[in-house]
């Protein structure tokens, strides 16, 4: 059998812009919806910590690991 090998830096990126969106909004909304920004927030943050612990460190090309055989 092969390895597959993928990679998760369009994931990894997509998250980074959802954040830099998100604290952009926080200033520009009523307090009840910071706080579901908040937690969005901490959720994309989770997700992405997630991803650093299941693959390797980032490489040149983004996050990738491989799968057992």
């Amino acid at each position: 059998m092969a390895k597959v090998k993928f990679t998760l830096k369009n994931v990894d990126r997509e998250i980074r812009k959802a954040e830099k969106k998100l604290h952009v909004l926080r200033g520009k909304v009523i307090k009840g919806d910071q706080k579901k920004i908040e937690l969005n927030l901490k959720a994309l943050k989770k997700s992405h910590g997630t991803i650093l612990s299941v693959c390797r460190p980032a490489t040149a090309f983004g996050q990738t690991f491989t799968t057992k055989k």
